[in-house]
């Protein structure tokens, strides 16, 4: 959080996102129960701050001495642990204000575990302070427990870490004529934003760097040249950056490492892509849409002399199978914000029909189906050559 903003903030007092914990009087400790309720209320509420070390009043008293500070650390860590269920992971940092030092806790307000409880009750922030949550509260809470990690806001982004100008040129594509001043109520409208914080989606796909929130969000290319897997490689890449970017450095590398086959028909000769290129794209579209952004592993692009396989982390959503996907027409989406916005700058449906056209353009082209492989936590797709055209 930036100075000036955090400085805004405590002469603005609490509020619904914004709650104040002296520690000084007690040594530089806090009461868990006291704490566990506040992280609950905001989690409950949208998420928001304890700042700790800071009076009712706005005062600035400090969390103490650096081992002191440390101490607390560890503490409010416990507490987040083992005093809230489920267990919240909150984000500590400590800042420097007036000469003391400040602890934040950043709480996030859309974990998928919620609602949260202390000692077993529900609480909410109303206004400025946390109390019980009503009967109907509790019900709304759980009815919108399926929040996906794909809208979530992404810790220490800012508005500044993406580019608004690709923003506009990306949705001018996708919606007609977004003005310059729109883009920032697309991006809300559209799950990107969250209030002034991008989210998963808003990073990936408009970020500036996305890799540096997002360290394992891009794809890992290798040339092996050979049949089998093997440590020496002919060619390695790690293709970062932005949505679309990934998905033009996948083409790129696709396209120096597999040659046109030929064959003669009649008179003439014809030249072709050993794959489809339509195929290839929905399955690198489909590897960044719906693997599993909490995984550290990256989507892995392997180019092999008989065929091309692309792997993504993440398993099988609920009871859905490999045969139901086949099948097509049912779509369980792990991410459906990205889901959404990528058909949308698609231009293309979102119906769940994309597995079995890819079946039935691979059979046109001459190549084998497909080979589908799900378990481990990972999803593999297998794409051959056709029979004599390694």
């Amino acid at each position: 959080m930036e100075l000036a903003a955090l400085q805004q903030r405590l002469r603005l007092g609490e509020d619904s996102r914004t709650e104040f914990k002296g520690v000084a009087r007690r040594g530089f400790r806090v009461d868990p129960d006291v704490i566990a309720k506040a992280v609950v209320a905001l989690a409950n509420s949208g998420g928001g701050e304890v700042f700790l070390g800071v009076e009712d009043d706005g005062t600035v008293s400090g969390i103490g001495s650096p081992s002191e500070s440390d101490q607390l650390m560890r503490q409010v860590s416990q507490v987040c642990r083992d005093q809230v269920q489920p267990a919240i992971f909150c984000r500590l940092v400590k800042v420097e204000v007036e000469e003391h030092m400040v602890l934040v806790v950043e709480v996030p307000g859309h974990a998928p575990e919620r609602p949260f409880a202390a000692r077993g009750k529900y609480y909410v922030r109303d206004a400025n302070r946390s109390r019980e949550a009503t009967r109907a509260e509790l019900i709304r809470l759980l009815e919108s427990e399926s929040f996906h990690f794909d809208e979530q806001p992404v810790a220490g982004a800012s508005l500044d870490d993406l580019d608004l100008d690709d923003a506009q040129r990306l949705l001018t594509r996708a919606f007609e004529g977004v003005g310059e001043d729109r883009v920032l109520s697309y991006l809300r409208a559209l799950s990107c934003v969250d209030g002034e914080v991008p989210t998963l989606t808003g990073v990936l796909f408009f970020g500036r760097d996305p890799q540096r929130f997002l360290l394992d969000a891009m794809i890992s290319a290798a040339r092996v040249p050979d049949t089998v897997p093997r440590l020496d490689l002919a060619d390695r890449q790690e293709i970062r950056g932005a949505f679309e970017a990934q998905l033009e450095g996948a083409r790129a590398f696709l396209a120096r490492h597999l040659a046109q086959a030929s064959r003669i028909r009649g008179w003439r000769r014809e030249d072709r892509t050993l794959l489809p290129d339509e195929v290839l794209r929905e399955a690198l579209v489909n590897a960044l849409v719906h693997r599993d952004y909490r995984s550290a592993s990256q989507v892995r692009l392997f180019v092999y002399d008989d065929r091309v396989e692309v792997i993504n982390p993440g398993d099988l959503l609920n009871r859905l199978t490999v045969e139901k996907i086949r099948l097509g027409g049912l779509s369980q989406k792990r991410n459906p914000v990205i889901a959404s916005l990528s058909a949308r700058l698609e231009r293309r449906e979102n119906l769940g029909f994309g597995v079995p056209e890819m079946f039935r353009r691979m059979v046109e082209h001459g190549c084998p189906e497909p080979e589908i492989d799900a378990g481990g936590g990972h999803f593999r797709l297998v794409l051959r050559f056709p029979e004599g055209e390694q």
